[in-house]
């Protein structure tokens, strides 16, 4: 209800107008309400019940979109693992029954055609197209939407739902499919860049939103202190702004980019909370969730999801930068009929294990010779030292277990060890582990000397490339990326040794520049950095050519201990530990982006509480 409908209804004792809300009125103020206004206030909740007015439970916005005329499905909630996997069903009936809002532009919306339209509905329809099968729309709501999933109601939820951990005990998510996230908008002119900018100022609300969450999430989380200013709508917090009674707002970033007005208002470049959109399904339907990832990825690769952004979002570009891409994903689009059809489960989880023998089996941490190459040794440092991050905050002690010439991938799918550390996401694999969030980003860049401006292979015609000699397939590589830019290369100067990289740029001028992994570069740039430095893009970002992800691999639906890693890792990201970790193996400002879930999983404290 407005704010000042409220206020004209029941008015100060001094027979002014009220100030406070609806939530700060005490509990034991009496309010007399004449004949005339007990009718208007009849009539106001005659309004509320007939426009679909509500405020959501997980936080959804206060809407004043009409219901529209669909007809609602029962939910009746039970917690039963399901027996099956959802692609059984899916190949049954040749369709897939998907979720969406219909009140959420861009991403949900129900056409005055009587049309599922928006950014989740293309999605949807593209999943469809990829699997051969049919789409069915559902309306959901933020209050049922997934007490449709965890009843199988419908087989997917993509109603623009972030990934949450406490929604993590109920129902399986994809990797993000839009990094949305709680921002903060302040005026055009304020000085604000960082949170920390916003202390002892005042930051406004919408209430019974996620932003709210967002905001009491964020007080709890730092030393300063400021103050926050309840709205029932956005229209009011954006005028109070406006007019200087508070100093910012928050809300998703998709809903003040709609309202915002270019000139006099900007956002804070950091975001208040992350908050990834990732499609639900079914608990412990590992399967269905492989299914959707890999599609997801191809749809990204096809340039699909680029297709369906620029349609709902402007023309603008699919905001990729951190799409984890694993291994495989394979030139055609994964069909349901690849993946199995029931519901895996390991022998024993590692969770209940680790409880009794407080120690975590780890595959991957090698023996190196003495000779090792200098990329070799920083890997296995940083893979060493997360492992013990790890096991410090788990309260465990580590136990590395020899690989005798396996993959440890096998060690783990076998329960001979209850994680791997240092893997690359393969979709080959994909069947026999699950593999986590990434934690390190590498690939292929070009290093070049700071004094040449060389900005990428389009700089280079004539030029000589330096390779190194255990760079399998670079050459290949260099012909690609430079008939893209119209680039001939006059030839290859092939670096025996890593160690001579710099050497060969600096004082033989063998070469203009080596195209290398940019593990075996970063050294070089480390100790040259007046002379040597790694190509960026117009934005200042790395440029690469090739990225590969190491991630940590888990038994296959062991889902509560994979959610387990993943709060970890997220939780050193947030806090600085792992952007510190990782400073041998990524220039400074350089550190991956990782999906962070916000809130608190249940998995964080079992197993400290067996």
């Amino acid at each position: 209800m407005p704010i000042n409908l409220l206020q004209g209804l029941f008015p100060s004792r001094a027979g002014g107008r009220s100030t406070r809300t609806p939530r700060e009125i005490p509990r034991r103020s009496v309010i007399v309400v004449t004949h005339a206004r007990l009718s208007v206030l009849l009539s106001v909740l005659l309004i509320f019940a007939f426009t679909g007015i509500s405020f959501a439970q997980d936080g959804a916005i206060p809407t004043l979109v009409p219901p529209t005329l669909v007809p609602n499905v029962p939910v009746v909630v039970s917690s039963v693992t399901p027996t099956e996997s959802g692609i059984a069903r899916i190949l049954r009936d040749g369709k897939v029954r998907v979720g969406i809002l219909y009140n959420e532009p861009p991403f949900g919306e129900y056409s005055i055609r009587g049309e599922e339209y928006g950014f989740d509905a293309d999605l949807a329809r593209a999943l469809a197209e990829a699997w051969g099968v049919t789409v069915e729309f559902h309306q959901v709501t933020r209050q049922t939407n997934i007490d449709m999933v965890e009843t199988g109601v419908i087989d997917l939820l993509i109603g623009a739902q972030p990934h949450t951990r406490p929604l993590d005990s109920r129902v399986e998510f994809s990797q993000a499919y839009f990094p949305s996230a709680q921002s903060l908008l302040v005026r055009e002119g304020d000085g604000a860049t960082v949170l920390e900018h916003m202390a002892d100022r005042q930051i406004g609300v919408i209430v019974a939103t996620r932003g709210e969450s967002a905001v009491e999430d964020w007080r709890l989380r730092v030393s300063y202190t400021f103050n926050v200013q309840p709205f029932l709508t956005l229209d009011e917090a954006l005028a109070s702004l406006d007019t200087q009674q508070i100093d910012g707002v928050v809300e998703t970033r998709t809903r003040l980019t709609r309202r915002l007005v270019p000139g006099r208002h900007r956002f804070v470049d950091v975001p208040v909370t992350p908050e990834p959109l990732a499609i639900a399904m079914r608990r412990q339907d590992a399967n269905l969730r492989q299914l959707v990832d890999r599609t997801l990825q191809f749809l990204f690769l096809s340039g699909k999801l680029d297709e369906i952004h620029q349609k709902h979002f402007n023309g603008e570009g699919y905001p990729g930068d951190s799409f984890r891409i694993w291994d495989g994903v394979g030139s055609e689009a994964p069909r349901p009929d690849q993946f199995s059809q029931d519901i895996p489960a390991p022998v024993q989880t590692a969770l209940s294990r680790m409880q009794g023998e407080r120690v975590l089996r780890v595959a991957g941490l090698r023996t190196l010779p003495a000779d090792a190459p200098e990329s070799e040794r920083r890997v296995d440092n940083v893979n060493r030292a997360l492992i013990n991050a790890l096991a410090a905050r788990w309260q465990v002690n580590v136990v590395p277990v020899p690989d005798n010439g396996q993959n440890p991938l096998d060690v783990v799918a076998s329960g001979g060890a209850d994680i791997a550390i240092g893997v690359e996401p393969d979709w080959a694999r994909a069947g026999q582990v699950d593999f986590t969030g990434h934690y390190l980003v590498h690939g292929y860049r070009l290093m070049v000397r700071t004094a040449d401006r060389v900005g990428g292979f389009g700089d280079l015609r004539g030029k000589i490339i330096g390779i190194f000699q255990t760079d399998a397939g670079a050459r290949d590589l260099v012909s690609v990326f430079a008939q893209r830019e119209a680039a001939v290369i006059d030839d290859f100067f092939t670096i025996l040794r890593e160690q001579d990289a710099a050497f060969t740029l600096l004082a033989e001028n063998n070469a203009s520049v080596v195209f290398g992994d940019s593990l075996k570069l970063i050294p070089h740039v480390e100790a040259n950095g007046d002379q040597l430095a790694m190509t960026t893009n117009a934005a200042g970002r790395p440029l690469w050519y090739t990225r590969d992800f190491l991630a940590l691999a888990v038994a296959r639906n062991d889902v509560d201990f994979r959610l387990l890693v993943e709060y970890t890792l997220q939780d050193l990201w947030q806090e600085g530990a792992l952007p510190d970790l990782l400073r041998p193996v990524m220039l400074p400002g350089e550190t991956p982006q990782i999906e962070i879930w916000p809130g608190r999983g249940a998995a964080q404290g079992a197993l400290l509480a067996g």
